[in-house]
């Protein structure tokens, strides 16, 4: 199965950032707590954004990867075997990690129960969690085991809907749509549906944007890289500037700014790749996902240490915990996450049939 399997190296410096955005938010979170005192509801909020750039890029990304296969028409057996092969190398790449870090979380939990103020261990609740299925929590929200994860319940039911379009061999968008819109409605429907009420955000459309990004960077004119700076700016003010709040439909706000920003990283490209420094941003875009997964372990871990140093200064705690994630995550890279994959790709599905190769993600 072969499609656009170049690699961007801006969406890559986008994951990155997207990564950290959601790192410092959460960092601000533990200094309210653990250092200045002023609570865990005073922290920069607008970090959750760096979710909504992660979902637009899946949708690029998965959009581009398959652009070669037939989106129109009547299914074929080659459809069903690209869209199983689609299928499993996207549970290769994202399952084993998560559950890698959802098992060490459980099994610190296990040891030290009195890390268990906000989580706790439910068998029932674990296996939701695993399986990747939205499932009330014992401490009373909609979450995983690692909470971080909720954003990966939202990526399996992108890929499951796209693997879908793929066998079908639907035009992506459309098919796209539809699915998407039928589980936002059943989510109002059926209003006892936890999973479907989990479902039924708007920010399910962003994965959508990112697909129709790479329709239009495979089906019309670019425009050079300063109409991509232009674009990137526009973005960023749109999604950070304005004070959105909670009442502001997240579409609408952080995730149509989302798709501003990694459109722009895409017509911004001729010059990213270029840029000194190309080779090693792409690095940590790579090590994006482990950044992600293993920060809520670094984190809380980093600013009660650095406050039993008598560490006060929340700037300072926030540069040191902040490259504290980043090395932990390019660790977890490539001590776990790069072996772990190649692993399970030998051992669960020996040499792929098809060439088939997923750019930046």
């Amino acid at each position: 199965m072969k499609g656009e399997t170049r690699q961007f190296t801006g969406v890559q410096v986008l994951r990155f950032a997207a990564a950290m955005l959601v790192v410092v938010m959460h960092i601000t979170q533990a200094i309210s707590m653990h250092i200045s005192g002023t609570g865990p509801r005073h922290y920069w909020e607008a970090g959750s954004a760096g979710v909504d750039i992660f979902f637009v890029i899946s949708g690029f990304v998965m959009a581009m990867s398959t652009a070669s296969l037939p989106s129109g028409g009547p299914a074929r057996p080659s459809q069903l075997s690209a869209a199983w092969v689609f299928m499993r190398r996207r549970l290769i790449r994202i399952a084993p990690l998560y559950w890698f870090y959802t098992l060490l979380k459980v099994a610190l939990l296990l040891a030290m129960p009195a890390l268990a103020a906000r989580s706790s261990v439910e068998p029932g609740h674990l296996a939701a969690s695993l399986l990747f299925v939205p499932t009330m929590s014992p401490w009373g929200l909609v979450q995983p085991t690692l909470p971080v994860g909720w954003t990966l319940n939202f990526e399996m039911l992108f890929y499951a809907v796209f693997a879908v379009a793929i066998a079908l061999g639907a035009p992506r968008i459309r098919f796209c749509l539809a699915a998407f819109g039928l589980v936002f409605a059943a989510g109002y429907l059926l209003p006892d549906s936890v999973a479907l009420n989990f479902y039924a955000q708007t920010l399910v459309f962003e994965f959508i944007l990112g697909v129709c990004i790479a329709h239009a960077y495979l089906h019309f004119r670019r425009p050079g890289p300063l109409a991509g700076l232009a674009v990137i700016a526009a973005g960023a003010l749109y999604m950070f500037a304005p004070d959105w709040g909670h009442s502001a439909d997240r579409f609408a706000t952080w995730g149509c700014g989302a798709a501003l920003i990694v459109l722009g990283a895409v017509w911004l490209e001729p010059w990213t790749v270029r840029a000194p420094l190309a080779s090693r941003l792409s690095f940590l875009g790579d090590a994006s996902y482990s950044i992600y997964l293993s920060h809520t372990f670094v984190v809380p871990a980093g600013v009660q240490a650095l406050k039993r140093l008598g560490v006060q200064d929340s700037l300072a705690v926030a540069l040191a915990v902040g490259l504290a994630v980043v090395v932990a995550g390019c660790l977890s890279y490539v001590w776990l996450e790069r072996p772990m994959t190649a692993f399970f790709k030998r051992a669960l599905f020996g040499a792929p049939k098809l060439s088939y190769q997923t750019p930046g993600k």
